[in-house]
C-alpha cells in the first residue's frame, strides 16, 4: 500500500482495516526512555527481515544467545537449520514472522516497535501465531495481524516516518528465478540506502537542529510538536527553496531573457 502525499502530511493517525497507525510527533519520540535512539531501534525491527535476522546471529555468535534457555536456543537452531534445508522456492513463502516467533527477545522489540506506531493495544498470540489487535475500552480482538499482513502494516509505519519500504516481498514470486531477481533488486536497493543514510548530516536530530535555526516561525521550542514526516517534508522544502531564492538573485544580477528560471518552481510537489 503506497500512501499519497495527504496522508504522509497528516497529523492524524491512518485508520487502517486492521488498526491505526500514526507518524509520532517529535514529543513523543522525546518520550521515549532512549528517545532518538529507542526511536531508531523500533524502526530498524520494522525494516528487520530473514536474512538480516539469521546474520546478525551468525555474527554474533553464542554470544546471541547470552540470556536464553537452553531449550529456546536448541529450538532457534533447529528452525534455522530446517530453514537452510529447504528449497529456495519453499523459503520465499517463509514470512518473516514466521521465524521470528520463536525468539522471544526478538518478539518482545518486535511488539515494543508496534505498539510505539499503532494506536490500538496489541500483543503476540502463540495461539494465533499473530500479533493479536484490541479495542482501546475492551479485551476483546478487534483483528488479527497475521504474518502474511505483518509486513504490508510496516510498510505504511515506514512510510509516515519517511522512509521508504526496502524491499519486495519474494513471497509473491511466480518461481525461484522471480525470487532471485526480486533478491538481487533488494540487495543493491538495501546498499544505495545504507549509503544514503551513513550521511550524519541527515539524522533526525540534526535536521531538527537545521530547520529550527534557519525557519522563519518553526524553532527549537514549538518543532516537537510536528511530526517526523511534517520535519522531513519542511527540511526538503526549505532546501527547495534555498535552491529557488539563489536561482532568483541570478536573475536579479544577470537578468532571465532566455526563461531559464521557473518561477513556480517554489511550490513544486515533493515527491513522497
Amino acid at each position: 500500500m503506497k500512501l499519497d502525499y495527504s496522508q504522509l502530511i497528516s497529523p492524524s493517525a491512518l485508520k487502517l482495516n486492521l488498526c491505526s497507525v500514526h507518524s509520532p510527533t517529535l514529543r513523543e519520540i522525546d518520550s521515549l526512555p532512549q528517545k532518538f535512539c529507542t526511536y531508531n531501534m523500533y524502526l530498524s525491527m520494522l525494516l528487520l527481515d530473514t536474512a538480516s535476522y539469521y546474520k546478525n546471529l551468525d555474527d554474533l555468535g553464542e554470544s546471541y544467545f547470552t540470556g536464553y534457555p537452553e531449550t529456546e536456543k536448541q529450538l532457534i537452531l533447529k528452525i534455522r537449520d530446517e530453514y537452510d534445508r529447504m528449497p529456495e522456492q519453499d523459503k520465499v513463502r517463509i514470512a518473516a514472522l514466521d521465524i521470528f516467533s520463536f525468539d522471544s527477545r526478538i518478539l518482545e522489540q518486535l511488539e515494543q516497535a508496534l505498539s510505539f506506531f499503532i494506536c490500538d493495544p496489541l500483543s503476540f498470540s502463540p495461539r494465533d501465531h499473530a500479533f493479536v489487535v484490541y479495542g482501546k475500552e475492551t479485551d476483546t480482538p478487534s483483528g488479527i495481524i497475521s504474518p502474511q499482513l505483518l509486513p504490508e502494516i510496516e510498510s505504511v509505519i515506514l512510510q509516515l516516518n519517511a522512509i521508504s519500504p526496502n524491499t519486495m516481498d519474494t513471497s509473491h514470486a511466480k518461481n525461484q528465478a522471480a525470487a532471485k531477481i526480486i533478491e538481487k533488486l533488494n540487495s543493491r536497493k538495501k546498499g544505495r540506502e545504507k549509503k544514503a543514510k551513513s550521511d550524519p548530516k541527515l539524522e533526525l536530530p540534526n535536521i531538527i537542529s537545521a530547520v529550527s535555526a534557519c525557519h522563519s516561525s518553526i524553532n527549537i521550542l514549538n518543532i516537537w510538536d510536528l511530526t517526523v514526516y511534517q520535519v522531513y517534508d519542511l527540511f526538503a522544502r526549505m532546501q527547495q527553496n534555498t535552491v529557488f531564492d539563489v536561482l532568483k538573485m541570478s536573475v536579479a544580477a544577470w537578468g532571465n531573457k532566455d526563461n531559464k528560471v521557473d518561477f513556480t518552481q517554489w511550490f513544486d510537489c515533493i515527491k513522497p
